[in-house]
């Protein structure tokens, strides 16, 4: 039910097209954004508030039409539907309870002559052509507001044995047969628990690796009771938290224990298990398996690690992995328990072939863990690559790093870029995608101030990249090499680095590899991947990140924002809500953690828009590495 208490529609009777630029609104009633009003077991009461919105026009086969952008809100509307920004946020409601929403107050502007565009399809990273502005005529012929409501909840569901909810917020209403835009400034909203027990979460599930997670995406975190991760109920025979999986072969087990060992020092709870005593090499035993443990045990698996190559690689040794939808392998669907695409453990591969891999491997995290490196300058000088292309975010989204990395730590990045498509140079636009201003103005100079609204370089500095200054930057200690372009099963398109640049490396400081692109992370590939070679190698990766087939333009961006603020929380500061509760004690700079993060950062981003592109994110990035 819609109940409307307050409302002030201010109505504009010029046409929007007087306004384009940005139209700033004043009386707010909270910050923008999501503000929490109340927070008590019986539900939640929020604020949302809009203090600008920017209004663009462009031309679509000779007609001129309007989009409408809002800041913090990264990604489209569905393809063909009117580009209305809209976002979401995860609540977390009791066990076996329901949730309802309503809307007890608005203040309202209506614009109208509104000519909105539709929005194009999220392109894959290797489709080049221009984006499709076609309109969707079940939505366009039809004379009624688009959507039929401002708010919206998820269906329940569930974030490491949290039930939630995700309250999609789109704070516009288009009827694009008046060409009507109604415009919520501000919206108060509550949701209400109906029924259940009063307890939020299941205890059993909780642990100090995924606490980082629930804090940083739920919205009420703080009505989840405190648990004792340390207390005498955690130490019990009932369950590891770290399962390790190994072909049934001396070599591996012996390596499976090694690992094991370590971690049983650090105080995580684990255990090594065959392929043999899971019941088979099979999909469905592995699957089982997990989903058992995480069902049963107690403490409940919090991560696993596949100690292997993928089966079908052409060795005698390996673990296999499903097929997602007939796209990708995805391990992701050994994590997923609920069977919502999301991870409900933190997944991990090493794929290794051999005993020389496994020792390169396995003794690099070791050494890393155990002799943490000393040189400042080893942490002072993160490596960002990409390619710049007009077109996407490339750019936008490695610069967002680097200058975040510069403004909030002190720190002094390299940068090894090229130029893919295009002419930058100082003053242009960071990006024609028609949603650039909603992520300009978040990361920009009248948000978080990491980069200048436009691009301030010149065509040199983004054309100056090299596998050799790649292989400099390496050599000299880099903690992280972020990289964002497109890719392919050996290497990056720009700069130009393939597994033969891999190869010529000889530092012993290794690098932890984002290698957000398509394709290089394809573990079950007929040859070598680049993933594989840059993990293998002994002067190479620490670890890496990297979809197993080709993946998405903008929802990688989103997703790669989203696992930087789980490692960075002040990354984005006023994300869930605002104000943000303090940190939890235990942090997680884990990058595997991150991976999981940054797919829950997916998933509430412009929901409850694009689900397909997100599910294809999802079950593409894998963590090769320990867990």
């Amino acid at each position: 039910m819609r109940v409307i208490g307050t409302v002030a529609a201010l109505l504009a009777v010029l046409a929007v097209s007087a306004y384009a630029g940005v139209i700033t609104f004043g009386g707010s009633w909270g910050e923008h954004g999501f503000n929490m009003v109340s927070e008590t077991p019986g539900g939640i009461e929020i604020v949302y508030s809009l203090h600008e919105i920017g209004v663009e026009e462009l031309v679509v086969d000779g007609e001129t039409m309007h989009q409408v952008a809002v800041s913090g809100i990264f990604l489209p509307n569905d393809e063909g539907a009117p580009n209305l920004p809209g976002t979401g946020r995860f609540i977390a409601i009791p066990q076996e309870s329901s949730a309802r929403v309503r809307i007890l107050a608005s203040r309202t502007e209506v614009f109208h002559d509104v000519n909105l565009a539709p929005a194009p399809p999220i392109p894959l990273d290797t489709d080049d052509s221009p984006p499709v502005y076609e309109k969707d005529p079940a939505i366009y012929d039809v004379n009624a507001y688009y959507p039929a409501e401002p708010v919206k909840l998820s269906e329940p569901m569930q974030m490491r044995g949290v039930d939630c909810v995700i309250l999609g917020i789109t704070p516009f209403q288009y009827n694009p047969v008046t060409r009507e835009l109604v415009v919520y400034l501000d919206l108060r909203v509550s949701v209400e628990f109906v029924g259940g027990n009063g307890h939020f979460g299941e205890d059993r599930l909780r642990s100090r690796f995924w606490e980082p997670i629930l804090q940083g995406h739920l919205a009420n975190y703080s009505s989840l009771p405190e648990v004792d991760f340390y207390g005498p109920s955690r130490l019990t025979d009932g369950g590891y938290e770290y399962i390790i999986i190994v072909p049934d072969d001396p070599v591996f087990i012996a390596w499976g224990d090694t690992v094991k060992a370590w971690r049983k020092l650090q105080g995580i709870t684990s255990e090594v298990f065959t392929t043999t005593q899971l019941g088979g090499n099979t999909v469905q035993a592995i699957e089982t398996f997990i989903d058992t443990a995480y069902a049963n045990w107690d403490p409940a698996p919090v991560a696993f690690l596949l100690l292997s190559d993928f089966q079908s690689s052409g060795e005698t040794y390996g673990i296999t992995s499903p097929m997602w939808n007939n796209y990708c392998r995805s391990d992701n669907m050994f994590a997923d328990v609920n069977n919502d695409n999301l991870p409900d453990l933190c997944h991990a591969r090493i794929c290794a072939q051999n005993q020389t891999h496994l020792s390169t491997m396995i003794n690099k995290f070791l050494s890393y863990e155990r002799e943490p490196y000393t040189d400042p300058g080893y942490y002072d000088h993160p490596l960002i690559a990409c390619g710049w292309q007009t077109s996407r975010w490339f750019q936008f989204c490695t610069e967002v790093v680097f200058g975040y990395f510069v403004n909030v730590h002190g720190k002094d990045p390299v940068h090894q870029y090229n130029v893919y498509d295009g002419n930058p140079s100082p003053g242009c636009a960071w990006s024609t995608n028609q949603n650039t201003y909603m992520v300009v103005n978040y990361f920009g100079e009248s948000g978080l101030g990491y980069v200048p609204d436009t691009n301030p370089h010149t065509y040199q500095y983004w054309n100056n990249g090299s596998a050799a200054g790649i292989n400099a930057a390496i050599e000299a200690g880099a903690f992280i090499l972020q990289h964002r372009d497109h890719g392919f099963q050996t290497g990056w398109g720009e700069p130009d680095y393939d597994i033969y640049d891999v190869q010529q490396l000889t530092n012993d400081m290794y690098t932890f590899v984002f290698t957000i692109n398509c394709l290089t992370g394809m573990y079950d590939w007929y040859n070598e991947c680049f993933t594989e070679a840059f993990h293998r190698s002994e002067h190479g990766a620490l670890g890496l990140i990297a979809a197993s087939d080709v993946s998405y333009s903008f929802v990688n961006d989103t997703y790669v924002w989203g696992y930087y603020d789980l490692m960075w929380p002040d990354f984005m500061p006023d994300y869930p809500v605002y104000p943000s509760p303090p940190l939890y004690p235990y942090t997680n700079l884990m990058p595997g953690f991150g991976n999981v993060s940054g797919k829950y950062f997916l998933q509430q981003s412009s929901w409850p828009y694009n689900t397909s592109n997100k599910n294809h994110t999802y079950h593409l990035f894998h963590m090769h590495g320990d867990a």
